[in-house]
């Protein structure tokens, strides 16, 4: 499934073993719409999948290009066991589209029930991992190119894994979020703001992020930026 941007502050989507709540605005006024960012949280026999990116692009072609990656991502996250094959099935698609100039930074994840995972970033910033009130960015020893450019790496990638006692809750992003800039020209401080959040809720944490972060813009982005949080679902929580 697609979990959908959300200006929701109740309940948090639940997929597989993890709640999901994502936000998504596009640049200008920060409204959600059509765009180049992507996401996708899927519950598969290999663990909960979970897919961020970023086309090049603007507009309708970044969409177009966003919307190949994310049929490509639907057909194959359920299919392909290893998540270093599925990054490079969806490079293929992206390399092989009706407009083979394309690139699409993404990061994958899949997670176990018990909160170990695996990461593949492509040319992505690498998720926040929050716990006991901070904020750090997983460690990606070897990052690959963006899908459309794994060519380069000689048409493969590496996943690293990130053990379950490293993360409470996880934050996905685009470099629309970290790249956003104030008055002064300094950069939006994701971790630290994540950080200082992390206590609450998780619908009500992403509602607050994002509203931050518009503040921090002045209401106006000049990239598109998505959000997307996890954390062990409730019943797992208490099990």
């Amino acid at each position: 499934m697609t979990v959908r941007p959300s200006s929701r502050t109740s309940h948090p989507d639940t997929v597989g073993s993890l709640s999901v709540s994502a936000r998504r605005l596009t640049a200008g006024t920060g409204r959600g719409g059509a765009a180049g960012d992507l996401h996708g949280v899927l519950n598969t026999p290999f663990g909960t999948r979970l897919l961020i990116g970023d086309a090049m692009g603007k507009g309708r072609e970044g969409a177009r290009t966003a919307g190949t990656v994310l049929e490509a991502w639907s057909e194959l996250a359920s299919r392909e066991r290893s998540l270093e094959a599925l990054a490079v099935r969806l490079h293929s698609a992206v390399a092989h589209s009706a407009e083979p100039d394309r690139f699409v930074t993404a990061a994958l994840l899949t997670i176990a029930p018990d909160g170990a995972a695996d990461l593949v970033c492509c040319g992505h910033p690498p998720p926040l991992l929050i716990r006991d009130g901070g904020a750090v960015p997983a460690a990606v020893p070897a990052p690959a190119p963006p899908l459309g450019l794994l060519d380069l790496a000689h048409g493969w990638c590496a996943a690293q894994p990130v053990p379950a006692c490293a993360w409470e809750r996880m934050l996905l992003h685009t470099d629309g979020v970290t790249e956003a800039r104030d008055a002064d020209g300094d950069f939006y401080p994701l971790a630290e703001r994540a950080a200082e959040l992390a206590g609450r809720p998780l619908e009500v944490f992403t509602a607050a992020l994002t509203a931050d972060l518009l503040h921090h813009a002045r209401g106006s982005l000049q990239d598109d930026a998505s959000l997307l949080a996890v954390e062990a679902a409730p019943a797992l929580l208490h099990a």
